[in-house]
Formats: structure tokens, sequence, C-alpha cells
């Protein structure tokens, strides 16, 4: 059994400027900066993984050490010993350091030592310092100097993928250049390019998936190609790459979100059940689900559906949380699930466009007449609207709004519950101060209830309210984000 085998990323590894895919504004620089022998003693090499930038330091340090480059030409021969030393990963000149191992204090005052060493074969010695930002603040330290005045012969290049946790004493030592993600008609294009190098035939859409799931990491995505051909032959399908990459089906994704979204959280729990007893990997199907409520978001704002877009709003920023809380948490299912249910629990509009929904059960509408014993409709908590049409309030009338709970109950009712008649009597005097904006956030055939809490009443019944209890204490509390200690009776 052969070991030669050599993967398709380090195959097809960039080994001139030219051949470098997605990064035109920084070859194009780079290449300037060589040509024109303006070569800078340091540089740091931003960007999200995948997008280059090792294989770009390589090519400067193949260019600046070419035997055989021609003044005012910056691509590199890749015949001569340097080049192909370096394209060998043997060259002495080059020397990476992976900084996730190498970060303390000793490995840095170590290279200081050795970089005033002559080069051996070319004419500069390249350092390539991987995932920089891993270095110890002492390490940054040491480095400092060498990177202000180091030897001619010496470049330095930091390549990460978090540049704010360098310290600015060392980004201002060097020419930053920022690697942007690839789209994914590159890496589509890419992808088509090698497999057509390798004899393989992959489906359009096959394509199209891997470049989805790398998200910009060309990387990555020549990665998922190469485990993708052994399973598949010499043809990869649409199929194939989904049970690979754990990907559901588009179908069943689309079910589950409109059973979200639908308000049916039995439902949506049954059809997360399918996609995942399918083979569907939790995260994608998260994500999945983010960029359907994206684009749903995205329609809301466009037909202005206030409605609409503060609840698609909110499910996208606890989705956005899920997604990050997903990959570490001990039972992800368990984490999906919840949150999906409480999603659709809180759903009080009518399903996704396409589906007809069940006829809302009409609550009985609540007037200053009402009263005060009618049992409570059924409703979800308010999002975070509620809470900033209260904060634009008067400061006089903010208190008795923001004393009460806000419900959103089907089709279009604000339901405010008060835990006082004093405070809903307040309320109720200035209903002008709220309208306009439920009716921007809600619709204008928004309705608004004043109801009094009876649970609260009946509980708090025979006592005179706690002054740590009235409305004025309770903004101020809030405002001063404070608490009450202590409460002395005003003397005589």
């Amino acid at each position: 059994m052969s070991s030669s085998y050599q993967t398709l990323y380090r195959k097809y590894r960039s080994q001139t400027f030219s051949d470098l895919v997605g990064q035109e504004a920084v070859s194009r620089a780079l290449q300037g900066a060589i040509a024109s022998d303006r070569v800078a003693h340091a540089y740091l090499f931003s960007g999200s993984r995948g997008t280059g930038k090792t294989t770009s330091a390589r090519l400067l340090a193949k260019s600046v050490n070419c035997l055989r480059r021609s003044p005012g030409v910056a691509e590199p021969c890749n015949e001569c010993d340097s080049c192909v030393q370096i394209a060998a990963g043997a060259a002495l000149d080059l020397i990476e350091i992976d900084a996730a191992s190498n970060r303390g204090i000793d490995e840095i005052r170590d290279l200081r030592e050795k970089v005033h060493l002559a080069p051996a074969l070319g004419r500069r010695k390249v350092y390539i310092v991987d995932e920089a930002h891993m270095l110890t603040t002492e390490a940054f330290n040491a480095l400092l100097k060498t990177l202000e005045e180091p030897p001619e012969h010496v470049v330095f290049i930091l390549c990460t993928t978090e540049a704010q946790k360098v310290p600015l004493t060392v980004l201002g030592r060097c020419q930053q250049f920022v690697f942007r993600r690839f789209n994914d008609e590159q890496v589509v294009a890419r992808l088509r390019h090698i497999a057509e190098q390798e004899g393989i035939e992959v489906e359009p859409e096959a394509l199209k998936l891997i470049a989805r799931v790398a998200q910009g990491s060309m990387r990555d995505a020549v990665g998922l190609l190469d485990q993708l051909v052994p399973l598949a032959g010499t043809r990869v399908s649409v199929a194939g790459a989904r049970e690979l990459l754990g990907i559901a089906d588009p179908a069943q994704v689309d079910a589950l979100f409109d059973a979200v979204l639908g308000g049916r959280p039995t439902e949506a729990l049954d059809r997360l059940a399918a996609v995942y007893e399918a083979g569907g990997e939790l995260r994608q199907v998260v994500r999945a689900i983010m960029e359907r409520c994206r684009d749903s978001l995205v329609e809301a704002i466009e037909q202005r559906d206030a409605g609409r877009r503060e609840r698609l709003s909110a499910a996208l920023d606890a989705l956005l949380h899920l997604d990050g809380e997903v990959r570490r948490h001990a039972e992800p299912r368990f984490l999906v699930e919840a949150t999906l249910v409480r999603l659709a629990v809180e759903q009080t509009t009518s399903p996704p466009r396409g589906e007809v929904a069940a006829a809302p059960q009409e609550p009985p509408r609540v007037g200053t007449e009402v009263s005060q014993e009618l049992p409570a409709a059924p409703a979800a908590p308010a999002p975070d609207r509620w809470r900033e049409i209260v904060e634009s309030l008067n400061p006089l009338v903010k208190a008795a709004f923001r004393a009460a709970r806000a419900e959103v109950a089907p089709p279009a009712t604000l339901v405010l519950w008060f835990g006082s008649d004093i405070i809903r009597e307040k309320a109720l005097k200035y209903p002008h101060a709220i309208e306009a904006q439920v009716k921007d956030w809600l619709g204008q055939a928004a309705t608004i209830e004043y109801r009094l809490d009876t649970a609260s009443t009946n509980a708090s019944a025979g006592r005179r309210l706690a002054p740590e209890e009235h409305p004025v204490v309770l903004d101020a509390m809030r405002k001063l984000e404070g608490t009450v200690t202590e409460v002395r009776k005003p003397r005589s």
C-alpha cells in the first residue's frame, strides 16, 4: 500500500501569484513590492481560515529567494534549487513557526538569537509565524525590537485569524493585508478545475453544496471534495454529498421552518426528529433554518410588515445564539429541540406564506370599563420592541407602562397586565402615548387592552403597596440599576 498520496489541497496549492485565487488586491500589492525591490521587513496577513494567508506567505518567500528571477519580475521560476526546496518544505531559509505550540518568551528569545545568521541559499531568511495572536504578551514584547530593527536579510510574516488580539505596538511595525473570504462562485470554479484535472465528475449542485458548507474557506472546500471522492468514486452526486456532510433535504428543512414559524411546536419536534434520523447534522440544520429565517426577514422588511419583521428578528437572534451554543453543548439535540419549541410557542402571527392558518380565537376586547376578573387570552411575551417603546416615553408616564407585563395576543392585540389597579388607572389616562408606536409595530389594526393581573392582586390583597413597589421607586431603581436596601419612615 502506497503512503505517498498527496491531499488535493496540497497538490493544488497555488505555486505562483497568477494562480492565487480570490485575493487579487493582495496579490497585486505583493507583486508590486517584489518587482520594485521594496519588500518590507514585516507583514501581517489576517483573515478567516482557509483564505490563502500561509500560501501567500510561502509565495512571497519563494519569490524573494528565487535564484533565477529577473529584475522587475515578481513571479518565482519554480525550477531553481531555492524554489524547489521551498515547495517541498525543506528550505533552510524558510522557517515556519506555529505560535499555538511555540507561544512563550523562550521560543522568541531563541528566534532572536538565530535571526542574525545569514541565509543558506537565497537572499532572504523568511520567518512565517502562524496563528500569531496566540503568542503571549511577554513573547510579543520580546519580538518588538526585532520587528522594529531586523537584520536586512530577514522578513517576518505574521499570519492570524484574529488580528484584534495582536498588540497595537506589533501592528504598527507591520504592513497589514486582509484576506477576504471566498465567495461561492470562486469556490465552485476552483473545485470544478480540480475535479477536471483529477478526472472526477461532480454534479453542479454538489459543488454548490460544498461551497456553502465551506463558508468561504477554500481549504475546507477542497478538503471536503477530497473526502467525497473515495466515497463516491469517479462521480460525486448531490445525494452523496448530503449524506457525508450531514446536510438535510431542503424540503425537510422548509417543513421544519414552517412548523416553527407557524406556531406548531409538536409538529416542529416531529419534523426535527425526521431530519435527525435522516442523517442531518444538527449544526447544519440550525444554519439552514437561519438562512430561511434571514430570507423571510428580508422579505418582511421589503413588504414593510412591522409585526412579522419584529418576530423574525427575535427568532433570528435566538438562532444565532443557538448556532454558537450547539457545538459545545453536551446534549445538542435537547438544546435545539428546546429552542425551536420556544420559538414555535412564541409565534402569534400567521404561518409563513403558502400555508393557511387556522382562524385564531378572538379574545374579548377589554376597555376602561372592563371587568377586572376576566381570564387571560392566549398570548406570548412581547419582544424587545415593547421595551423600546416604553423607554421612548415621557418620564411622567413611563413608570406606569414600565410596570406592566406586556403580551401579544392574536391577531394584533397588545395586552398590558398591571399588578395594581392604581397603576392601571394611571396608564389608562395616557393611551395616546403608545398608540402610534404600537400600530407601527403590530399594524394599523392593532388594539391595546389594559388588564388587571388578578393573581397578583389576590396575592397582595389586604396589604398596602410597599414603598419599594411604588412605580416611582421602580422607575428610579431601573434607571440607577440599584436595589432598595433600607426603608425609613419619614420624621414627623
